[in-house]
């Protein structure tokens, strides 16, 4: 496939290398969680590591005194990522609040990024606490930043993660 500038692009070779790493990645995660005795039941698809989320949320000056509360909350089925056991998708909401410092973040942005954990494989708990830290840099000097993601029922267990920036202990 040629670009509009001249280069020559392979987007078979660029799937191949999707395909192998995450070939590689989940032989890993399940590798990992046999040495707890965790073995996957049924069918394993394919996931990918956490690292391949999209890095960067826009963020915009938040330039005022006022020190307000912002709430962006997804609706059910626009927020999932894959069961590191199995690579079924688990769906979920998440709930982000938290009272400006400097920035607000840029709603395309974290739209983006909230759907590129779509194909990561990650536990519940990792998940959250990943895009916890993600978004704390990003906001950095937010009064407070909270984060719950609250999964749909599986195997009859609901699952709530919550992180509270005014529960976490201090670097010292």
């Amino acid at each position: 496939m040629e670009t509009p500038n001249g280069t020559v692009t392979d987007v078979s070779q660029k799937l191949r290398e999707v395909q192998e790493r995450a070939r590689r990645h989940t032989e890993q995660a399940l590798d990992y969680m046999a040495q707890y005795g965790v073995q996957p039941e049924g069918q394993v698809q394919l996931f990918l590591p956490p690292d391949t989320r999209q890095q960067e949320v826009h963020r915009l000056p938040y330039e005022h005194a006022a020190q307000q509360v912002v709430v962006y909350e997804t609706e059910p089925g626009e927020f999932s990522a894959l069961c590191p056991f199995s690579g079924l998708p688990d769906f979920g909401t998440l709930r982000l609040e938290y009272v400006p410092g400097s920035w607000i973040l840029e709603l395309k942005s974290l739209k983006y990024y909230l759907l590129s954990w779509r194909n990561i494989g990650a536990a519940q708990e990792d998940l959250t606490a990943i895009i916890y830290e993600d978004l704390k840099r990003h906001l950095h000097d937010a009064a407070y930043l909270t984060l719950t993601t609250v999964y749909n029922v599986r195997g009859g267990i609901r699952t709530t993660c919550a992180i509270d920036s005014r529960t976490q202990t201090k670097p010292s």
